[in-house]
């Protein structure tokens, strides 16, 4: 195998316009900052990070940097050529996320009835959110509670639980909100029809909010509750038993919060987005970091500082300016940005998107849908256009490998060089 001198060949490079190379890393704010200060920000720790953390940033900072390995394209009809940086797979890299993103959004779409689905927001109060960083197993807790709560309010009569009628849901956890602080909650996407155990479809259009709102807040309190009972200090278990009884009695007549808004049911109904732009906007940002590069303003090396922006959800669905609380600007030590963002990474094998219900893995009750084989073929269709190419031709639309005479370059494994990847000939097509 060719090691091929990419230095020697820069200024070649940076004469083919219509390549990506002068544009790598202009969008790449969050790998620049971690390459630049992640070594001297694991000094300054006195407890170590979990392993997931180290794995995913560590594969991200390496995402696509030529010295790590690369794939060699040549045009077949000039000298030119291009190198193009191994993807590093990362759940913390923006890079790689977007073809995840977009293969997720494709598998809840599968799952989904043919039938109208509502898109419902479970949030925790924010005096409880501290318990969500010291016990992570809290998450699934959370997931646990909202279906529980959908469950015991479709089956609060004895014919719809003999029935076993159950509505078909998928919950997508979100654990940051655009001010990059812990803030657990659940997007579920809900269908208004449940399923029996003899695979009737049955419409559910009426959700009582107020009554799912209760449900929620004590199922949600006591079961945190029993598990600090068995796993949680005892301190921190008496701290939250005198939370849970000052949240009862404060959001008696409430319950917590849930934003659940009727979705259209095509594009022109109204404002509000379709069962597939739900599931599209949820999906992304359960699949990338806590904030857009877009976001990022400036990094200031000199004083090591971090410059961004968020727009607060108060401010949504306020049309009055004078109201508003305005965009929000924040300069951030480059070591607090830099937690601000690690907190976020789940760990390893730790599902961010769950189906429940008549979309349980486990459900005897799947029905498909009358365009079921006419879905699955626009899955198949979209599955095929989420190369490395397209998805570059879709998101940026610019083609990686066409040579600035018109020529598609074609792929030289001998000149490839796969650092650490075993031997190019056999994992060229695996990880690129």
């Amino acid at each position: 195998m060719a090691y091929w001198n990419v230095e020697g060949n820069k200024n070649h490079l940076l004469l083919l316009a219509n390549l990506p190379y002068n544009r790598k890393d202009k969008g790449r704010k969050i790998q620049t900052i971690f390459r630049q200060y992640w070594s001297d920000f694991l000094k300054t720790l006195k407890t170590p990070l979990r392993s997931s953390i180290i794995y995913n940033v560590e594969n991200m900072m390496n995402c696509h940097i030529l010295t790590e390995g690369y794939i060699f394209y040549e045009c077949p009809k000039c000298d030119n050529f291009t190198l193009t940086g191994l993807s590093c797979h990362s759940r913390f890299c923006t890079s790689c996320n977007k073809k995840y993103s977009e293969h997720r959004s494709l598998a809840v779409k599968e799952k989904l009835l043919d039938v109208p689905h509502r898109h419902f927001v479970f949030t925790i109060p924010d005096t409880i959110r501290n318990f969500f960083r010291l016990y992570r197993d809290l998450y699934d807790i959370l997931f646990q509670s909202v279906n529980e709560s959908l469950k015991k309010l479709v089956q609060s009569t004895k014919s719809s639980r003999r029935n076993n009628k159950e509505l078909g849901i998928v919950c997508f956890l979100h654990t940051y909100g655009r001010s990059l602080a812990l803030n657990p909650h659940i997007h579920a996407l809900i269908s208004e029809a449940t399923v029996d155990n003899n695979k009737k479809v049955k419409n559910h259009y009426f959700f009582p909010f107020n009554r799912l709102k209760k449900i929620y807040m004590y199922t949600l309190l006591n079961n945190i509750y029993d598990y600090l009972k068995e796993k949680g200090r005892p301190n921190h278990r008496i701290a939250f038993y005198k939370l849970r009884e000052q949240i009862t009695k404060e959001q008696k007549d409430e319950g917590l919060y849930i934003y659940g808004p009727k979705n259209k049911t095509n594009k022109d109904e109204s404002d509000e987005m379709t069962s597939d732009e739900v599931t599209e906007y949820i999906v992304r940002y359960s699949a990338h970091p806590a904030i857009s590069e877009q976001r990022i303003l400036d990094i200031d090396y000199e004083n090591n500082t971090v410059y961004w922006y968020y727009d607060p959800h108060e401010d949504d669905g306020v049309s009055d300016e004078e109201l508003k609380l305005g965009r929000q600007y924040i300069k951030d030590n480059i070591f607090d940005f830099i937690k601000r963002l690690i907190i976020h990474i789940p760990d390893k094998g730790f599902h961010l998107i769950r189906y429940y219900g008549a979309y349980s893995n486990r459900s005897k009750k799947r029905v498909k849908s009358k365009n079921y084989q006419k879905v699955i073929q626009e899955i198949k269709q979209k599955l095929s256009n989420l190369s490395w190419r397209l998805l570059l031709l879709k998101t940026y639309g610019y083609d990686p490998i066409l040579c600035k005479c018109g020529t598609v370059m074609v792929k030289n494994i001998e000149f490839s060089y796969l650092k650490a990847r075993g031997d190019p000939r056999y994992e060229q097509i695996q990880y690129h």
